[in-house]
């Protein structure tokens, strides 16, 4: 079932969305079977179609700072050749972005033969695919799960590396992960009370929210349970954010100093950090190896992305006793630990969410893995930790795509307790998600 809040967002883009349609005056009503008994979905390819964008696709011709305003010219104009050819009345219709098609509804004409248009319109060489409006019915068992955020079904990424299923058992509760990155938008509506310090350390641009840095905050620890949004990799744990590099645009890199990330690493081990996520990399700097061993040596667990760099991981992912972490398609022989990196759902600023990628993705999944483990084991150390994961991973793969080997939280969960189940056993799920709502 659609998350209710999602379906009003949803109903509201269609209904903009509808060439042609008749504006309704307050709350639309749901159209009658006998209506839906003679309607048809009718798919154009459109192959300058952008990917959908929850607050509005950013370039092509979907491009929209909110709404979905309406069809592109080039498919409007088949679309009203079509109906105009086969008598059909347009209904609404919405960009299917991972088809690569538009499709758009219609009803057709009283008295006509619905399998008669269906085969006619299955023949023109302007429609990609044609079927039936079919009914469905809302299966409901009265259980839920954990978590009610509205965007999690489309959270791939937690289903791939076993966190849906890690969440029965952990949150990352107590855990405290500092990250060091770009602005995070603390006050965005998925980390609110999620950060119990930020803090600046660099002069330029100090304070100011920026993409990445909430991209990764928003892996790790976005709101679980708020009806709003998505839902981090550890929800339980609280972050330091703590700003040390810069991003000069929406879509540019972020970049640090030596002396910006020195002093954020000092903050962090003298803050008593459990876990540091260092979603960058770079040249060999002696200060900052000198900051890194000296976290290690106080037990904070440091994850670092290991770039995409063919002859080797970057630093800092390269120093000994960090976790160094890339996504499934990074060469094997830059390290060991894969997670999530590809088309990630997370959080940007000020309010929205987007689709990210890189090798920082997977980092930030790692870390708020690591956090749920420490929940369950705090006396755990990081060359243990990554032994763990490595040693629990599972081959995921999707849409035909070669199979990889990437993280599973709840495997690596299960080998620290014998209590912790991962498979599907419905009265444990029950349990465990009664567990976790009473423990928010």
């Amino acid at each position: 079932m659609i998350p209710r809040a999602f379906a009003a967002v949803l109903i509201v883009a269609l209904l903009a969305g509808c060439a042609g349609s008749a504006s309704i005056a307050g709350r639309p009503s749901a159209p009658t079977a006998e209506e839906n008994e003679r309607r048809v979905l009718v798919m154009i390819a459109d192959p300058d179609i952008d990917r959908f964008d929850l607050r509005g696709a950013r370039s092509g011709v979907y491009r929209q700072s909110r709404d979905y305003s309406g069809t592109p010219a080039r498919v409007a104009r088949v679309l009203a050749a079509v109906a105009a050819d086969f008598r059909l009345k347009p209904v609404e219709g919405w960009p299917m972005r991972s088809l690569g098609i538009h499709c758009a509804v219609f009803e057709v004409e009283p008295g006509a033969s619905i399998d008669d248009v269906i085969a006619r319109l299955d023949a023109d060489e302007r429609v990609e695919s044609v079927q039936r409006m079919q009914q469905f019915e809302v299966q409901e068992s009265g259980e839920r799960g954990p978590w009610d955020d509205p965007y999690l079904s489309l959270q791939r990424s937690l289903e791939d590396s076993g966190i849906t299923r890690a969440h029965r058992w952990a949150t990352g509760k107590g855990v405290r992960i500092a990250v060091i990155d770009t602005g995070i938008d603390v006050k965005h509506p998925d980390l609110r009370g999620q950060t119990i310090e930020s803090r600046n350390f660099i002069s330029a641009g100090a304070g100011a929210p920026d993409r990445h840095g909430t991209a990764i905050a928003g892996v790790i620890a976005s709101v679980a349970g708020n009806r709003r949004g998505i839902v981090g990799v550890a929800p339980g744990a609280r972050l330091l954010a703590l700003q040390a590099c810069t991003q000069q645009s929406a879509v540019g890199r972020g970049t640090c100093t030596s002396f910006s990330l020195a002093r954020a690493l000092d903050h962090a081990i003298t803050a008593n950090s459990d876990v540091l996520n260092l979603s960058l990399g770079g040249p060999h700097d002696a200060l900052l190896e000198r900051l890194v061993g000296k976290a290690i040596e106080q037990d904070i667990v440091v994850v670092a992305a290991r770039g995409d760099d063919r002859n080797g991981a970057l630093f800092p992912a390269n120093l000994q006793g960090v976790i160094a972490v890339g996504g499934p398609g990074t060469p094997a022989e830059t390290g060991r630990l894969t997670a999530p990196d590809l088309e990630v759902l997370t959080l940007v600023p000020p309010d929205g969410y987007d689709f990210l990628s890189g090798s920082s993705i997977a980092a930030a999944h790692v870390s708020g893995i690591v956090a749920l483990l420490l929940e369950r084991d705090p006396a755990l150390h990081a060359s243990a930790i990554e032994s763990l994961l490595v040693r629990t991973s599972r081959p995921v793969g999707r849409d035909g795509a070669e199979y990889r080997m990437v993280v599973s939280a709840c495997d690596a969960l299960a080998e620290l307790s014998s209590a912790i189940r991962c498979a599907a056993d419905d009265h444990s799920e029950r349990a465990a998600s009664a567990d976790t709502r009473s423990a928010r």
